[in-house]
């Protein structure tokens, strides 16, 4: 087992950066600072403290205000060669870190010393990071409800309410639930695409975190909710 960092970047879809869609620029940045591999998710809900209304990907003309989600795994000392290129690129996002640990993945040569996680459990120090963050991540069904609307839209209507910083919504494309065992529902068959899994992903100081959790007890009757610190490393200023 390795232990590594995630990052974890949130802008918008539409964001652009020298002539060229913004997390096409983080892409490539990353591949400049040899980072081993990127994802990049498209939020299917979401806000952001300079987009206050609610972006849903049913509504077209919203397509290029959606949130996207760039994640990395990479060795510490990697990824704190890519941090200076997303505070330079990034002017309206939020990227945060977290420590995880891996334990497979495929080596990048028949050398297991020339993969880009060998020895990979460095720390390392950037400066300016703000760790009195917190994620919030609940898992949800999208049929779940809370007085009469879809609990994962409330949730995010809820949070913008409050004044947290963002939230983003995943919908996943496949998965179960522990009232819904008998069943894996699948992204595409009709009959069981409206009851999909929900990820829902909200991050803010500590104390916001504190202030909105009893509304997300009340809220959240079906799912699952986690709670785990994480390092922001990248803030776009309030204006």
């Amino acid at each position: 087992m390795s232990k590594t960092e995630q990052l974890t970047i949130y802008i918008t879809e539409g964001d652009r950066v020298q002539g060229k869609l913004l997390y096409r620029a983080l892409m490539d940045a990353a591949r400049q600072s040899s980072i081993a591999g990127m994802t990049v998710a498209r939020a299917a809900v979401g806000y952001s403290q300079h987009r206050r209304y609610i972006s849903v990907d049913w509504m077209p003309e919203l397509a290029m205000q959606m949130i996207v989600v760039l994640i990395v795994i990479d060795r510490p000392e990697a990824i704190a060669r890519y941090i200076p290129h997303i505070q330079n690129l990034v002017q309206d996002g939020l990227a945060f870190t977290e420590r995880v640990t891996v334990v497979h993945h495929a080596p990048a040569t028949d050398d297991p010393s020339d993969s880009p996680l060998h020895c990979a459990d460095l720390l390392f120090d950037v400066e300016d990071t703000m760790t009195d963050y917190e994620r919030l991540t609940i898992y949800v069904g999208e049929a779940d409800q809370w007085r009469g609307k879809p609990v994962h839209l409330a949730l995010v209507e809820e949070a913008r309410r409050q004044g947290l910083i963002g939230a983003t919504v995943l919908r996943g494309m496949t998965g179960y639930g522990k009232r819904n065992q008998e069943r894996i529902k699948f992204l595409g068959i009709i009959e069981l695409s409206s009851d999909l899994p929900m990820v829902v992903s909200l991050i803010d100081r500590t104390e916001k975190i504190e202030q909105f959790l009893p509304l997300v007890r009340e809220m959240v009757v079906g799912g699952i909710v986690v709670r785990d610190p994480v390092r922001v490393v990248h803030h776009a200023p309030v204006n």
